[in-house]
């Protein structure tokens, strides 16, 4: 399959680049995968799985629910998240549930008093303390709900009712933010109808270009990973993603917790991930990185064609916009970002998808899943875990529980 992506960079990005270590780095990765395999390159689901999940669909049909509401956080809710964002990122059809938050049970609350609603409850290990929490919240509130289950553990939910018949299984070493290949993000995405046959097909079709045993020169994940291990080892400690499609925003925070959690595991990695939302954080993110320390890389991303939704502005009011598409008005903001950054010396690169279909984004999920686990790897580093998360978790329970825990903040003052 050709490449659909178009990847281009600047000099400032180029420099620093060489693939002349590529035969040892490449070496590097084999090494750290061998530690460390990628079970997201194996254990993802594939076309030939969907049966149960189709049954399920078609069950939710016959019950004539309006709405699935999706009750679960970070990985078991991210990536699902971000295809809602491609299909209809304002339909109450699909919604998803993830901290305790009081106007978030509102909305909850609203949509189960006036839809006929269904209940997806996603815990990898079962014992989220958010999702627990919030699904025993809606059961106060409205009791006899259809309830189904994704998970990896099922005997820790068998408290809450699930069942093999209830009960999807997340395979075992597929980590949360690898599970949007899993019935964590494709039970959702078939609720809505989204053509989850083309997208597994294209990630398994990604998957096989970008695999481990594809050398360095015929593999851009690869690539890339080095292109961001280069960056890092001189003087750059960050990475903004500025996204220039409000529909990939969410693909955004999709990337920023499979970066952060897989590659935030040794104290002299520095290469924080965020997400610059264009054209929006020109107004507010810019000047800073003009004009404050060059110490981010930048990564632009946007789609050349939104099909049916865009629309051309006529000349009703006057400005340079005038007989121009929200698209071409978009990439030329995006572009004049580029030469302004590059005119600072800032690395630039840019990721132009050629659409949003089923099949592109496959591929972008799967590309990225790639690039980061061969970086953590160059780094020499398990990213498949989380142990820095744990930590936390276990503190809370305590609190709730009403264990005594050292404070970690002192007042200060107060603002009268």
């Amino acid at each position: 399959m050709s490449a659909t992506v178009r990847f281009s960079a600047n000099k400032f990005w180029m420099n620093w680049q060489s693939l002349g270590r590529a035969s040892e780095l490449d070496q590097l990765m084999h090494a750290s995968a061998k530690k460390w395999p990628a079970s997201f390159s194996t254990d993802y689901m594939k076309v030939s799985e969907l049966g149960p999940l189709e049954k399920w669909a078609a069950e939710l049909r016959q019950l004539d629910a309006q709405s699935l509401i999706v009750i679960g956080i970070g990985g078991s809710s991210l990536g699902g998240i971000a295809l809602k964002s491609l299909i209809d990122p304002h339909s109450d059809k699909l919604i998803f549930w993830e901290g305790p938050h009081p106007m978030a049970m509102q909305k909850i609350a609203q949509i189960a008093e006036h839809k006929q609603a269904a209940v997806l409850v996603v815990s990898k290990s079962g014992t989220t303390l958010e999702t627990r929490a919030n699904l025993s919240l809606f059961r106060q509130f409205f009791p006899g709900v259809p309830e189904y289950f994704v998970t990896s553990e099922p005997a820790q939910i068998k408290d809450l009712g699930a069942t093999a018949k209830n009960t999807f299984l997340i395979p075992k070493n597929l980590g949360g933010r690898f599970s949007i290949v899993s019935p964590v993000g494709m039970m959702p995405a078939l609720f809505v109808d989204y053509n989850v046959k083309a997208f597994l097909s294209a990630f398994a079709e990604a998957n096989a270009e970008w695999e481990l045993s594809i050398p360095v020169a015929e593999n851009v994940a690869k690539q890339t990973a080095i292109h961001f291990y280069n960056l890092f080892a001189a003087r750059f400690t960050g990475v903004a993603f500025w996204v220039y499609a409000a529909d990939l925003v969410n693909w955004g925070h999709w990337l920023v917790q499979l970066w952060a959690e897989s590659l935030g595991k040794k104290p002299h990695i520095a290469a924080l991930p965020m997400i610059v939302k264009g054209p929006e954080d020109q107004h507010s993110l810019l000047q800073y990185f003009m004009e404050a320390s060059n110490r981010h890389l930048h990564c632009f991303v946007h789609t050349e064609s939104y099909g049916s939704r865009d629309s051309l502005i006529t000349g009703e009011v006057k400005g340079d916009f005038a007989n121009k598409s929200l698209s071409e008005v978009l990439a030329a903001q995006m572009r004049s970002i580029e030469s302004a950054l590059s005119a600072k010396e800032r690395p630039v690169a840019e990721y132009l998808l050629s659409d949003l279909s089923e099949a592109e984004m496959a591929r972008w999920f799967c590309f990225w899943m790639h690039v980061v686990s061969y970086l953590g790897y160059l780094w020499e580093i398990n990213p498949f875990d989380q142990p820095g998360v744990e930590e936390g978790k276990i503190i809370c329970k305590k609190l709730l529980r009403g264990e005594a825990v050292e404070e970690a903040v002192q007042p200060v003052f107060d603002l009268r």
